[in-house]
């Protein structure tokens, strides 16, 4: 049995850690194939230190690093879709998003792309692998080794570095643990990217609005978090992309530690529950016309409207079980729209442009034919 909680008001009483508790809560093979230590599972002062540290991963400072492996491994592979005419972006997509992974998170080399990486982690998210194993030939024992000998500026290479405000680090267990549990949490970003260029290619006023933002306000040279806040109108698109088309449709699992009640109904301890992420982005009682891609509507959105913008999961960063690289999320996708608008224009055939049912995430079902020009 499962309660699901839908709307603002209803994800708020879901985060409450006096009546649910994300501890055992998810089924068994989710648990083994992240690990059951990974942060998603964790609890009270594990999960506080545990996300202290990973969110000293996500600090600004260390973004700006990420954005220049993002840009080289994205310009890298625009260019070659510029010569490949009209193909099916989706595979592509994920193919760049597990390059920019790999030299993000265990520190491939960004100039080119290394198949043996996307081929493990593709492996262990079919459930075959079960455990981030730190021994000299894995990609978690080359990577900790590469890291420790020399310096670098990627994720690990943060995560080597983190410490708490009471000077606690990160093991290397941890390290790996969380390594593995990036790629996971990282994953959907390719849904993300794919529903972004589908938006804009299907509304070419907003292409055409945010195109000349960009030309005016970051029209050349590298894209950093400075630079990306003097676009307002592309926070509102990448914001509204991924409320009109859910990557997601719930969180992990929580089980309900004391029973409680939410609006009138009994939630009884020990069910599971889920807060459901897709129906709150979706909710007619907080969003006007929720199927309409208005990115405007973000101007003079309210506190329910926010509260209800839950693509990452709700609640705050420290506290929540909140993704900690939602900032990392969010210049992908920002960095992603300025490079492809400075260069080159997209438009699509005709064909099945709903969501995939029944994946990890969804990714628009036809596989996104694209004809990508050179401008």
């Amino acid at each position: 049995d499962v309660v699901c909680f839908v709307g603002p008001e209803a994800f708020k009483l879901f985060l409450d850690e006096r009546y649910f508790t994300r501890a055992h809560a998810s089924p068994p093979h989710i648990e083994q194939i992240l690990h059951p230590n990974a942060v998603p599972f964790l609890e009270d002062r594990a999960f506080k230190r545990r996300k202290e540290l990973l969110m000293e991963i996500f600090k600004e400072s260390a973004l700006d690093g990420y954005a220049r492996i993002l840009e080289q491994v994205m310009v890298r592979y625009q260019r070659g879709w510029a010569e490949r005419g009209t193909f099916a972006w989706v595979p592509e997509l994920t193919a760049m998003a597990m390059s920019v992974a790999g030299s993000l998170f265990i520190g491939a080399d960004p100039a080119k792309d290394d198949k043996t990486i996307a081929d493990a982690f593709q492996t262990a998210f079919g459930g075959m692998l079960t455990l981030p194993i730190k021994l000299p030939f894995t990609p978690y024992g080359k990577a900790l080794k590469a890291h420790q000998s020399k310096p670098m500026d990627d994720a690990m290479a943060q995560a080597l570095a983190a410490r708490s405000k009471d000077g606690e680090k990160l093991s290397d267990e941890e390290i790996c643990i969380e390594t593995f549990h990036f790629f996971g949490a990282y994953v959907p970003v390719i849904g993300g990217l794919a529903f972004l260029m589908m938006c804009l290619g299907q509304n070419r006023d907003v292409l055409d609005k945010l195109r000349a933002e960009v030309r005016e306000k970051l029209p050349s040279g590298t894209v950093t978090l400075a630079r990306l806040r003097d676009l307002p109108y592309l926070e509102r698109v990448c914001k509204e992309s991924r409320r009109v088309q859910p990557v997601l449709p719930i969180t992990f699992f929580a089980k309900v530690k004391e029973e409680c009640s939410f609006d009138g109904v009994r939630v009884p301890k020990g069910m599971k529950a889920v807060g459901c992420i897709s129906p709150t982005l979706q909710d007619s009682a907080v969003y006007e016309a929720p199927a309409k891609f208005e990115p405007d509507r973000w101007i003079n959105a309210g506190p329910p409207q926010q509260s209800a913008w839950v693509p990452h999961g709700g609640g705050q960063h420290l506290t929540a079980h909140r993704c900690a690289g939602e900032q990392l999320a969010n210049l992908m996708l920002k960095t992603f729209a300025v490079l492809m608008l400075r260069d080159y224009d997209w438009t699509f055939p005709r064909q099945d442009f709903s969501p995939t049912k029944g994946q990890l995430f969804a990714t628009p079902k036809g596989g996104l034919q694209v004809k990508l020009n050179k401008l």
